[in-house]
C-alpha cells in the first residue's frame, strides 16, 4: 500500500470522529470488531491493516485524551465559582447593552491555577483580552447541533455569569497583540473600500467576517464558493507563492524559510482555528519537503495534520472546516490520478486529445472536490449547490489578485507619501472585487443553484453510492460504475421526490424569545410572522436555501403592525380580519385565524394534525384544542395543546406549561409532517418539567 501514513492518519481521525459521535457503548464492540479486522489482515496482507491500525490508535488516544483532560474539565459542571476569566478572540456583542458573548478562558478557580475554556452568553465586557474575576455557574454543553463544533475548539463547559464583576488589567499575551494588529488592518481595509467589498477583501485576507454583508454571505453561499471567505490552504498557497522564484533561483533555499516564517506568522493572525491549522501544517510540511528536494504529497502531508490536530485535540475531526478540507483534498487526489490516466492514455493520441485532457483537469477536480464535500454538507444540514463547480471555474482564478492587491494596499495605506499609489491600488481592487461579486451573484441567481437535501435519505443514497464503488473497484469493473452509479442516483432522486411529495416542515426561525414560524411544502412557504426587522431577515436567509421563490403567503400576527416591506406572493394581517376565518392554504392544508381584541392565532391543519402560532392571550368562548403550539410568549386558556415547541432557554410561562410535552431547540427547531401519517421532532429535545 503507497502512502501508509497517509491511510494511518485518515483511520486515526476517522476513529477519533466515530468516537464523538456515537455513544461510548458502541465504540467497545466497534473496537474489539477492528482488534480482530487487524489480526486477520495482518496474516494476510500487512499492508491493509494499517487504516485498522490507525484507527485503533485514534479510538485509543480519544479515552486517553478524555480521561485524562476531559473528564476533569467536566467535573467542574454543577459548580458555582469564583473564577479570573480572560475573553478570547471570538467574543462579540451579546443581545444585552454593553455585554459580550463568546468563549471564556478560565486561568483561575476558586484561588487554584486553571485553564479550561467556556461558552458564555452574556458578560461584561468590550473587546478581546480583557480580564475580570466574576461569579459563574457552571454546566455542561447542551446536546444540540454547536456541541461537538464547540468541542472540537476545546471548549466542554457553558458558563452563567452572576455578578460580582471585578475588571483586571488586560492580558498580554501575544494572541490579543496580533488580534488588534489584524483589527487595525480590517479597519485599513474598510477605510479605502466600499461598503461590502471590505468585508469580502477583510475576511479572504485576515479571516475576520465581523464586517460581513448577510446578503453577501449568502450568495457566496448559494453560489457554493463559501470557502473563499474562509482562510484554508488555497489561500496560505497563494500568499507563500509570493515567495516562490523555483529552484534554479539563487536564494531558492533562504526564500524557503522565509515562507515557512510568513505562513507561520499569518497562522497566528488567524488565531489559528482548526481548519486554518491544518492547512498551515499541510504547507509547512510540504515546504521542510521542498527544503529538502523532496515530493511533496498531499494526502500524507494532510493525515500527518490530523494526527497532529488529533493529538492536541481528539475532538478536533468534529470541527466542519476539518471535515471539508480532509474530504476535499480526498477528492483532489482522486482527480489528479485520474488525470494522470488520462494523461497516460492520450500519449499517443492527436494534440486535440492532449488538449481535451489539459481543459478536462481543472473541471474533473471542481466536480471531484463538490462530491468529496457533499457528505459533509448534507450530514450538517446545510445546503449544496448545484452551480458550484462552474463558479468555482469562474472565480478561483481571481482570488489570488484581490490578495495581492489587499497586501499592497495595507503596505501603501502605511506610508504617507504614497497616497496617490494607495487611492489607484484601493480603485483597482474594489473594480476586482466587484467583477468578483457580480459573478458570484449571477451565479447564485441561476435556477436550482441552491437545494436543500433530505438529511438521512440522502446520506443513505451516498452510502450505497460509495458501497458500489468499491465493490467495482474490487472486481477491477470501474468503468462499469459510472452507469451503474448514474442508474442508481436516477433511481434515487425520483424516490426522494416521491417520498417528499406533500410533506410539510415547519421551523422556528428568529429570535429565540418570539421566533417567526415557517411552514413548506413542494417547495413553497407559509411564513408565519411575529418580531420587527431582524426576525424577517433571519425568515429570508433560512428560505434562500429551501424555496428559492418568495413565501406564498406570509400571515401577519403582530398585535400592531408597523410598515414593513415583505416580499411575498400574499400578505394577511390577522389584526384586520373578522373574529374567524378560515381558509385553503398551499397543497390540501387549511388555515384557521382567529383574533380577539389585540390578540391572534393561526391553526395549520396538516391531515389529522394541528399546528398553533399566536400572538398575545386570546380569548375565545370555547378552547382550540391543537397538537403543537410553537413558541407562545404567554400561554392562554383559550388554547390547549398536546405539546409546545419553544427556543427560549427559561420561558415565562414555564409554570403554568403542566399536562404539556416540553420540546426545546436552540436553533431553527421545528418538525417534520406527512398529512395522514407520521409527525417527527427535528432538533428538538424532551424538556422535563420540575
Amino acid at each position: 500500500m503507497k502512502r501508509k501514513l497517509g491511510w494511518f492518519g485518515l483511520g486515526f481521525a476517522g476513529a477519533e470522529l466515530a468516537a464523538a459521535i456515537l455513544p461510548p457503548l458502541v465504540c467497545v464492540p466497534a473496537a474489539a470488531f477492528l482488534v480482530w479486522l487487524a489480526l486477520l489482515w495482518i496474516k494476510r496482507r500487512r499492508d491493509s491493516a494499517i487504516p485498522v491500525l490507525g484507527a485503533l490508535c485514534g479510538l485509543a488516544w480519544f479515552l486517553v485524551f478524555t480521561l485524562v483532560w476531559v473528564r476533569p474539565v467536566k467535573a467542574l459542571a454543577g459548580q458555582t465559582v469564583t473564577c479570573t476569566a480572560v475573553v478570547e478572540t471570538d467574543a462579540d456583542a451579546s443581545y444585552s447593552e454593553s455585554r459580550l458573548r463568546g468563549t471564556l478562558r478560565l486561568t483561575e478557580i476558586d484561588g487554584r491555577a486553571a485553564n479550561v475554556k467556556v461558552q458564555c452568553a452574556s458578560f461584561p465586557g468590550e473587546s478581546a483580552g480583557e480580564r475580570f474575576t466574576a461569579k459563574f455557574a457552571l454546566t455542561e454543553l447542551p446536546d444540540n447541533k454547536y456541541r461537538l463544533s464547540r468541542q472540537s475548539k476545546g471548549v466542554y463547559l457553558q458558563a452563567e455569569y452572576l455578578g460580582s464583576y471585578h475588571p483586571l488589567d488586560a492580558s498580554r499575551a501575544p494572541r490579543f497583540a496580533l488580534y488588534r494588529l489584524r483589527q487595525r488592518w480590517s479597519a485599513t481595509l474598510r477605510r479605502w473600500l466600499p461598503r461590502q467589498l471590505d468585508g469580502i477583501e477583510s475576511a479572504m485576507l485576515l479571516a475576520d467576517k465581523s464586517r460581513l454583508d448577510d446578503s453577501v454571505q449568502q450568495a457566496f453561499r448559494t453560489a457554493g464558493v463559501s470557502h473563499l471567505l474562509a482562510v484554508s490552504g488555497l489561500h496560505l498557497a497563494l500568499l507563500c507563492g509570493l515567495l516562490g522564484f523555483g529552484r534554479k533561483w539563487k536564494f531558492y533555499k533562504p526564500l524557503i524559510l522565509l515562507r515557512a516564517a510568513a505562513a507561520l506568522f499569518y497562522l497566528l493572525l488567524t488565531g489559528m482555528p482548526v481548519s486554518v491549522s491544518r492547512a498551515g501544517i499541510v504547507l509547512l510540511v510540504a515546504l521542510v519537503g521542498d527544503f529538502f528536494l523532496l515530493p511533496p504529497d498531499l494526502l500524507t502531508s494532510t493525515s500527518f495534520a490530523a494526527i497532529l490536530l488529533g493529538l492536541q485535540n481528539a475532538y478536533a475531526p468534529c470541527d466542519l472546516g476539518f471535515q471539508l478540507s480532509f474530504c476535499a483534498v480526498l477528492g483532489v487526489q482522486v482527480a489528479a490520478a485520474l488525470a494522470r490516466t488520462e494523461q497516460r492514455a492520450a500519449h499517443d493520441k492527436p494534440a486535440a486529445a492532449k488538449a481535451l485532457c489539459q481543459v478536462a483537469e481543472p473541471v474533473q477536480t471542481a466536480v471531484l472536490a463538490s462530491l468529496a464535500t457533499l457528505p459533509v454538507l448534507v450530514a450538517h444540514g446545510m445546503a449544496a449547490s448545484l452551480v458550484g463547480v462552474l463558479c468555482n471555474l469562474l472565480v478561483v482564478w481571481m482570488v489570488q489578485p484581490a490578495l495581492q492587491l489587499g497586501i499592497l494596499l495595507l503596505v501603501c495605506s502605511a506610508v504617507p507619501f504614497l497616497a496617490a499609489i494607495t487611492n489607484l491600488t484601493a480603485l483597482v481592487l474594489s473594480l476586482w472585487l466587484k467583477g468578483l461579486l457580480w459573478l458570484v451573484r449571477c451565479c447564485a441567481a441561476l435556477p436550482f443553484a441552491s437545494i436543500c437535501l433530505p438529511q438521512r435519505y440522502t446520506l443513505f443514497a451516498l452510502a450505497v453510492l460509495g458501497a458500489l464503488a468499491v465493490c467495482f473497484w474490487y472486481a477491477r469493473r470501474l468503468r462499469l460504475y459510472l452507469p451503474a452509479a448514474a442508474l442508481c442516483t436516477v433511481l434515487a432522486v425520483g424516490l426522494g421526490v416521491w417520498m417528499q411529495r406533500d410533506v410539510v416542515q415547519i421551523n422556528l426561525v428568529g429570535a429565540s424569545n418570539n421566533p417567526c414560524v415557517v411552514s413548506v411544502q413542494n417547495g413553497q412557504a407559509v411564513v408565519f410572522f411575529r418580531g420587527g426587522e431582524s426576525n424577517w431577515s433571519a425568515v429570508q436567509n433560512y428560505l434562500a436555501g429551501r424555496s428559492r421563490q418568495e413565501p406564498a403567503l406570509v400571515v401577519d400576527l403582530r398585535a400592531k403592525p408597523t410598515q414593513m416591506e415583505f416580499s411575498a406572493a400574499e400578505i394577511v394581517t390577522v389584526q384586520e380580519l373578522a373574529d374567524f376565518t378560515t381558509r385553503p392554504v398551499l397543497d390540501g392544508l387549511t388555515l384557521d385565524l382567529y383574533h380577539n381584541k389585540s390578540a391572534n392565532l393561526a391553526v395549520l391543519g396538516v391531515g389529522e394534525r394541528h399546528i398553533a402560532v399566536g400572538a398575545g392571550r386570546l380569548e375565545l368562548a370555547e378552547p382550540v384544542r391543537v397538537d403543537v403550539l410553537c413558541a407562545p410568549g404567554t400561554l392562554s386558556d383559550s388554547v390547549r395543546p398536546d405539546a409546545i415547541l419553544y427556543t427560549a432557554a427559561a420561558p415565562r410561562w414555564l409554570d403554568d406549561a403542566a399536562g404539556c410535552t416540553l420540546r426545546y431547540g436552540e436553533d431553527t427547531p421545528g418538525l417534520t409532517l406527512r398529512p395522514g401519517r407520521s409527525m417527527i421532532w427535528e432538533e428538538a429535545q424532551t424538556i422535563a418539567v420540575q
